[in-house]
């Protein structure tokens, strides 16, 4: 193994001297390891991320969710109590409705809806377990959806389907998206795992609503 050197040329690098058959030995050209290192302190482009929703998101699940819930909660009102007075939307009424579309029994089911209504209305506008509460009120405007949509298509006229349809998506929204930070859930441990939480919520209010429509309407 011999002595080689190798001189500076114009524009190169500078002459060195080493042993022939070794050029990556950094004992014998320790200056490779330095130049090798020092391209770890190299910076690095990085991309800006944001990490938190606009409050304009925030506002707007803010008016969706109090508007499910203070329309959930005037429903339960009327249904239990009549309230607010003359609106025609009673128990009476209500359970005329659930017989007309086929449910049974009518009066265990009436007082169960108006419940639910109530107590996730109160719960959604507040923005308390609001997905959990908002799939409840999910399930009810699915099967509502699901009763009106055969009349309203066979009779070309939207009608009740209208409301059901807006209930539906307005519950989704709710149920998806989370309650947003102007609320009681907000930097608890399920708002911060909300995608795993809407999809719970929206596969319990399938599954209530399916059950509700096999088992409770002949």
């Amino acid at each position: 193994m011999s002595l080689w050197r190798r001189d500076r040329v114009e524009g190169g690098d500078v002459a060195f001297l080493g042993f022939e058959g070794a050029p990556s030995d950094t004992a014998v050209f320790p200056w490779r390891e330095e130049r090798e290192a020092s391209t770890i302190d190299e910076p690095v482009p990085t991309t800006t991320v944001l990490a938190v929703r606009p409050w304009s998101i925030e506002v707007g699940l803010l008016v969706a969710r109090v508007v499910l819930g203070v329309t959930a909660v005037l429903g339960g009102a009327r249904t239990l109590f009549d309230l607010p007075r003359g609106h025609g939307d009673g128990t009476a009424h209500t359970q005329a409705l659930l017989s007309g579309y086929g449910f049974a029994p009518v009066a265990g089911l009436t007082t169960a809806l108006g419940w639910v209504q109530l107590v996730a209305g109160v719960l959604v506008a507040v923005g308390v377990f609001a997905s959990l509460a908002g799939s409840a009120l999910l399930a009810v405007a699915l099967v509502a959806l699901v009763v009106t949509l055969p009349a309203a298509w066979a009779s070309g006229t939207v009608g009740p389907a209208e409301t059901s349809l807006f209930a539906v998506a307005l519950a989704a929204v709710v149920v998806l998206a989370g309650p947003g930070r102007i609320s009681g859930d907000a930097d608890r441990p399920w708002h911060r795992g909300q995608t795993a939480v809407g999809i719970t919520g929206v596969v319990l209010a399938v599954g209530t609503a399916l059950t509700v429509l096999l088992a409770l309407r002949s």
